[in-house]
């Protein structure tokens, strides 16, 4: 039976993009999943380029389906090759800081339908050099973020200031909206990121899925949770910001649906 066109899917994935064994073969994965499973929103974190790079040809950009939000765009930006090997999307590119000393940092939100308008929100409390954003995009469904948050118990820049900013612009649109990333809240921490985020109105595709997997995304430890025990966290999340049908929410790039591409795993979210 045809899909309507209220049925739609969603991707999101931390990249961990040019910090894995294999560069190169983590994007041909990644890009031939994407053209197997033809997500319609496709929202990635730690989308790295190389500090002084040189910047990618305006030509190019435009022939990738690129629409500009802020920050250069070099020849190595991973979300353009990315755009590139999958043609058919409308994207865009929001740098964020400096990571490991070696890459511009960034998120990305590649769409089917054109978008129709690009916001970079800034997160963080002003006086902190690491900078978290977010980049959200409106296509004709709504409004989709890709985000990749801070911790909590952070004292320079704690999670809830950064959610606090967020929320305020999701909830002042009219239109739909969906939010997507790494949200550094493990979803079973009760009293902090992960119920904030749900005391505020936010519905989590996952819970509310007809059919769902474990969620894990993160199976053991990596940077930012390498001092405490982990059994297998729910970091990446698909939130809803109104209430809806998702028939399935499944873990993917876990090296059962999909190959590992990251430290992270992705989900997919089927909307409708």
């Amino acid at each position: 039976m045809a899909l309507s066109k209220a049925d739609f899917t969603l991707l999101t994935l931390n990249t961990h993009s040019w910090q894995e064994a294999d560069n190169a073969s983590c994007l041909s994965l990644a890009a031939r999943f994407l053209r197997q499973e033809r997500p319609d929103i496709v929202a990635l974190q730690e989308v790295n380029q190389s500090v002084g790079a040189e910047p990618a040809a305006q030509e190019r950009l435009t022939e990738s389906g690129f629409v500009p939000a802020g920050g250069v765009i070099r020849e190595n930006n991973w979300a353009l090759l990315l755009a590139e090997a999958v043609p058919g999307y409308h994207w865009s590119w929001a740098y964020a800081h400096i990571g490991y000393a070696r890459w511009e940092e960034g998120l990305a939100l590649l769409s089917r339908e054109p978008l129709l308008e690009v916001r970079v929100l800034d997160l963080s409390a002003p006086d902190v050099s690491l900078r978290r954003k977010a980049v959200a995009v409106r296509t004709a469904r709504g409004w989709f973020f890709s985000a990749h948050m801070g911790w909590w118990g952070d004292e320079k820049d704690p999670f809830l200031g950064q959610w606090q900013r967020l929320n305020a612009f999701a909830r002042s649109l009219t239109e739909p909206c969906w939010l997507l990333g790494d949200f550094n809240s493990p979803a079973h921490i009760r009293g902090e990121g992960y119920d904030q985020m749900l005391a505020d109105g936010w519905q989590d595709c996952f819970e509310r899925a007809d059919r769902r997997d474990s969620g894990v995304t993160v199976p053991h430890q990596i940077d930012g949770w390498r001092n405490q025990r982990v059994d297998g966290f729910r970091l990446d999340l698909c939130l809803a910001g109104q209430p809806g049908h998702t028939r399935e929410s499944s873990v993917v790039f876990n090296g059962i649906a999909g190959p590992v591409v990251s430290d992270h795993f992705g989900v997919l979210t089927r909307e409708g």
